[in-house]
């Protein structure tokens, strides 16, 4: 984007970011995924994830299985083993992405933890009859136009038994100058400079959310703001809902 241009919150933009090229540099992207997990570190990013596992999760349950779908470096498939860990739980959680560099680059960075596992998978070719108790996406639904991001939540939510959780942000004008002053200032990764502030204008406001959700033909969705910026989605299974609702 064109620095004498300003950006235009009303709607979702249509630029690709530089994350979703192919052939990247696997040396670069290694150093782009470690960036990433920094800043979902340093902003909050996880919290919002953990907060809504633990909301999903039945009392009593000892052990559950997620699937991460996006999984990149793999940093928030191990917060979520290391959270329910400290919790006296077992947690199993499966990461896919698209990316095989990602893949490498998050079978490398947790080899020494049980209960990881990371393929190169499409969503669209898992199996229905394989499920999850949930199925968590982090960052990754801004990456899609709105009718991939349709079918994405709708082949999500199919696979899950308790419910799905989506993690993404807002595009709201401070999350965009804060993010983009930051990287330039902070980051000499040229992936990060150009896509972090390009993700807040492709993400979402919460009437996106919900008209996504029901398009994707979902039971009305949780959707919570959690700092910093950042919609945290929860939909559970239907068969998981109370039944007044």
């Amino acid at each position: 984007m064109s620095a004498s241009v300003s950006p235009n919150f009303k709607t979702r933009s249509k630029a690709l970011e530089l994350l979703d090229a192919p052939n990247l540099d696997p040396t670069e992207l290694a150093e782009c995924l470690r960036e990433l997990a920094f800043l979902n570190a340093a902003l909050g990013g996880y919290g919002a994830t953990l907060d809504a596992v633990a909301r999903l999760i039945p009392p009593g349950r000892r052990e559950f299985d997620v699937l991460d779908v996006g999984s990149g470096g793999g940093d928030t498939a191990r917060r979520i083993v290391e959270w329910a860990r400290r919790r006296g739980l077992t947690a199993r959680v499966h990461g896919i992405d698209l990316a095989p560099e990602a893949v490498a680059c998050a079978r490398r960075g947790n080899r020494d933890l049980p209960g990881l596992e990371f393929t190169a998978h499409n969503l669209f070719d898992l199996p229905a009859t394989r499920k999850y108790d949930i199925v968590h996406a982090a960052l990754v639904l801004h990456h899609l136009p709105d009718d991939a991001a349709v079918k994405a939540l709708a082949k999500m939510y199919e696979l899950c038994r308790l419910g799905l959780v989506i993690n993404d942000l807002h595009r709201h004008p401070v999350a965009y100058y804060s993010i983009k002053w930051l990287t330039a200032l902070l980051s000499k990764d040229r992936l990060i400079r150009h896509d972090a502030p390009l993700s807040v204008l492709r993400a979402f406001r919460r009437s996106c959310l919900k008209d996504l959700s029901r398009r994707a033909s979902l039971p009305a969705p949780e959707i919570s703001w959690r700092w910093a910026f950042r919609w945290r989605m929860i939909v559970r299974k239907m068969s998981d809902l109370p039944a007044s609702r």
